[in-house]
């Protein structure tokens, strides 16, 4: 899976590819952030039509991972 998200040296987490900045009131959204903003809107919209919770989540790849179920 790629991750959406990235961490700075100090933890700080980020849109991967969009600065904070670009995000404050008043800044032109691009067509390039646009489309990095709608990626990460659909993936959210997946995960939560999946009607699970991240412990669901983890638990499901633990069962799958030690040979147990299925995604």
């Amino acid at each position: 899976m790629n991750r959406l998200t990235e961490k700075d040296d100090q933890g700080n987490w980020r849109l991967k590819g969009v600065r904070w900045e670009q995000l404050h009131e008043g800044q032109v959204i691009t067509g390039e952030l646009r489309e990095k903003l709608y990626g990460a809107l659909c993936k959210l919209m997946e995960y939560e039509d999946t009607g699970m919770d991240p412990e669901e989540v983890e638990e499901q790849m633990m069962r799958t991972f030690m040979g147990g179920g299925s995604l």
